[in-house]
């Protein structure tokens, strides 16, 4: 028998022995999901009454929530902009101390990384909330002539919702841009313009071997959590579509998203692989 046959009989016997280790586990997990899920949709459905209006409750934006959105959208974005102004100008103190500046580098990027992930999610958090502020606006308009003292408060609040998103939007990337300039002083071989539509391949580019090897590792567990998140959401959805009245949007939404990582993350590899031959 030959070497590599030897080595593949090998790696077999491994394989089942691995499997068989967890077989167990992933049988009784499977079974109880199953009469977990079973059990839940059997007691949603006899409370199916008050999750209905539960979820009419929740589903009605009136002109009230509208306003509430706002108002939270203000201080949610001035609460994001104070935090990464301070902690930017606390950053570039540092970085003005030259004779402590070597010792400071690593906290300096790692706080300078943490920023730019906050800015990030300060967009998408304004744009959820303007999304809120403004959503079903032509139910709401049709309420002027039943709730006529709310009119002028849900116009203000409707025209500052679409200034502060655009507002906060800018502001957002202005930081971005100030962090990512910032970051090309600490590291000159970086390379990249904000304003270039291809900045990120650029900026990719511009990575060293180590950074690539991590960005490849952050990128690796953000498919996998990203894809067990759309799998625990496209689960939930499809309880919630057995028991009420909901459209299949939701669901499309997950598994649309669900595709796209999937299937770009398979060819991405198979493109890495191929450079590596």
């Amino acid at each position: 028998m030959s070497e590599a046959k030897k080595a593949e009989e090998k790696k077999n016997a491994e394989i089942q022995k691995e499997d068989s280790s967890k077989k167990t586990l992933f049988g009784i997990v499977t079974v109880s999901s199953g009469i977990i899920g079973g059990i839940l949709d059997y007691l949603f459905a006899s409370k199916e009454n008050a999750i209905e209006q539960l979820w009419k409750l929740f589903g009605k934006s009136t002109q009230s929530t509208a306003i509430f959105f706002t108002l939270f959208m203000l201080i949610t974005g001035l609460s994001f902009w104070s935090f990464c102004t301070i902690r930017f100008r606390t950053i570039k103190l540092l970085w003005a101390d030259e004779e402590a500046r070597d010792d400071n580098w690593d906290y300096i990027e790692t706080r300078l990384a943490d920023l730019c992930t906050i800015s990030s999610v300060a967009i998408i958090v304004n744009l959820f909330l303007y999304g809120c502020a403004v959503y079903n606006v032509r139910g709401n308009l049709k309420l002027r002539e039943a709730m006529t003292g709310l009119n002028l408060a849900y116009t203000i609040s409707f025209a500052a919702a679409v200034v502060l998103m655009l507002a906060f939007s800018f502001a957002f990337f202005y930081l971005q841009k100030k962090f990512v300039d910032f970051e090309k002083i600490m590291n000159p071989e970086k390379k990249g313009s904000l304003y270039d539509l291809r900045f990120r391949k650029k900026w990719y580019e511009s990575f060293d071997e180590a950074e690539k090897q991590q960005a490849g590792i952050a990128g690796y567990k953000a498919t996998m959590i990203v894809s067990t998140t759309c799998a625990v959401m496209s689960v939930i959805w499809l309880c919630i579509g057995m028991i009420l009245n909901v459209t299949l949007l939701p669901l499309l939404s997950i598994v649309t998203i669900w595709l796209i990582l999937v299937i770009t993350f398979g060819i991405e590899s198979k493109k890495v692989m191929g450079k590596m031959k």
